[in-house]
């Protein structure tokens, strides 16, 4: 009984869904760590093919219910923000396949999804804690590190005032 309630105890550090607006622990105005990835279907992901674009990465997990409440605020980014050369990719590494793809088909994701199960992606941004949502600006520089749930108003505001200009 002791080792079950570890373990929930354990899942719940990680996948603790961070209150909205707590501060992060990567640095902002920190170069981005540069990663690499393969998504769900298929294609190659590299922060590098990004340069002069702004890209937003979400760590996130299928159990999160911040994660489920506020991905269709990532979509709507995505719509209305990826013609101007908004990124995204949403970086997964708790949960299964199955489950992401599951996750995916949902809530209609139509951007990059990453399955990061050694969590070197994670460990390279010190994601502690999911949701955890960092903006990067054109320049591959740290503008926000957001932990917990984000609106759809504060990441159109950080695009306007330092992206997407």
């Amino acid at each position: 009984m002791k080792i079950l309630l570890s373990l929930f105890a354990a899942v719940l550090l990680v996948t603790g869904c961070g209150q909205s607006g707590s501060p992060a622990k990567i640095e902002v105005g920190g170069a981005a760590p540069a990663f690499a990835g393969v998504d769900l279907d298929g294609q190659s992901f590299a922060l590098a093919d990004f340069v002069g674009k702004p890209v937003i990465i979400r760590f996130w997990s299928t159990e999160c219910k911040y994660c489920r409440a506020d991905t269709p605020v990532f979509n709507k980014l995505y719509a209305d923000f990826h013609e101007q050369g908004l990124q995204i990719a949403y970086i997964n590494t708790l949960s299964s396949r199955a489950q992401v793809e599951d996750f995916v088909e949902e809530l209609a994701i139509g951007f990059p999804v990453l399955m990061d199960k050694d969590g070197a992606i994670a460990q390279s941004y010190q994601i502690k804690l999911v949701p955890q949502t960092i903006v990067i600006d054109k320049r591959h520089t740290i503008v926000a590190a957001i932990l917990g749930g984000v609106s759809e108003q504060e990441i159109v505001d950080l695009l306007r005032e330092d992206l997407l200009k």
